[in-house]
């Protein structure tokens, strides 16, 4: 039997909040989406879908970049906050 990937975006699932039920909004949009699971399936979820979920936010105004943070942002072209937030 040939092996197959399809890919399947799910729609309609809302903007994640800190301490939502991630997992119950995936099945839920599956669910919407007519689609049904099946033994072997993968189920690919970007990092930061969960880390919003988990909540684990910072506020950029609360970042105090590193010497490290300011050179690689001014190299970059980028906030040397993110820059810290990255190394860190």
């Amino acid at each position: 039997m040939p092996t197959r990937l399809v890919l399947t975006a799910l729609e309609d699932l809302p903007l994640i909040q800190p301490g939502d039920d991630l997992a119950g909004f995936i099945l839920a949009a599956v669910k919407a989406a007519d689609l049904r699971l099946e033994n072997g399936d993968v189920i690919a979820v970007a990092q930061k879908v969960i880390s919003k979920a988990e909540g684990r936010l910072v506020n950029l105004s609360d970042v105090a970049p590193s010497p490290e943070a300011l050179e690689m942002g001014e190299q970059s072209g980028k906030d040397p906050r993110l820059v810290q937030l990255i190394l860190s």
